[in-house]
Protein backbone atom coordinates (compact mmCIF):
# COMPACT_ATOMS: atom_id res chain seq x y z
CA UNK A 1 0.00 0.00 0.00
CA UNK A 2 2.76 2.43 0.89
CA UNK A 3 4.57 1.82 -2.36
CA UNK A 4 1.93 3.77 -4.31
CA UNK A 5 2.35 6.93 -2.20
CA UNK A 6 4.68 9.58 -3.55
CA UNK A 7 6.48 11.67 -0.99
CA UNK A 8 7.07 15.27 -1.91
CA UNK A 9 9.67 17.49 -0.35
CA UNK A 10 8.77 21.15 0.15
CA UNK A 11 11.05 23.42 -1.83
CA UNK A 12 13.25 25.54 0.41
CA UNK A 13 12.23 29.18 0.45
CA UNK A 14 14.90 31.78 -0.10
CA UNK A 15 15.03 34.29 2.77
CA UNK A 16 13.36 37.52 1.76
CA UNK A 17 15.61 40.58 1.73
CA UNK A 18 14.86 43.02 4.55
CA UNK A 19 12.44 45.71 3.48
CA UNK A 20 13.27 49.27 4.45
CA UNK A 21 10.37 50.85 6.25
CA UNK A 22 9.13 54.03 4.60
CA UNK A 23 9.75 57.04 6.77
CA UNK A 24 6.55 58.30 8.20
CA UNK A 25 5.84 61.65 9.80
CA UNK A 26 8.20 62.83 12.52
CA UNK A 27 7.46 61.84 16.12
CA UNK A 28 5.64 64.42 18.20
CA UNK A 29 8.68 65.32 20.32
CA UNK A 30 10.87 66.45 17.41
CA UNK A 31 9.43 70.00 17.12
CA UNK A 32 9.91 70.49 20.87
CA UNK A 33 13.55 69.47 20.64
CA UNK A 34 13.98 71.99 17.82
CA UNK A 35 12.39 74.76 19.88
CA UNK A 36 14.57 73.99 22.89
CA UNK A 37 17.69 73.96 20.69
CA UNK A 38 16.70 77.31 19.17
CA UNK A 39 16.15 78.78 22.64
CA UNK A 40 19.56 77.58 23.80
CA UNK A 41 21.23 79.07 20.72
CA UNK A 42 19.47 82.42 21.21
CA UNK A 43 20.42 82.46 24.87
CA UNK A 44 24.05 81.78 23.99
CA UNK A 45 24.05 84.55 21.38
CA UNK A 46 22.59 86.99 23.89
CA UNK A 47 25.17 86.05 26.53
CA UNK A 48 27.97 86.49 24.01
CA UNK A 49 26.71 90.01 23.27
CA UNK A 50 26.37 89.40 19.52
CA UNK A 51 22.86 90.86 19.38
CA UNK A 52 23.87 94.17 20.91
CA UNK A 53 21.87 95.92 23.56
Amino acid sequence: MNENVLKFKRPEKQPEPPVKKPRGPLPGWVPWVGLVALAVVLYGVQQAGWLGG
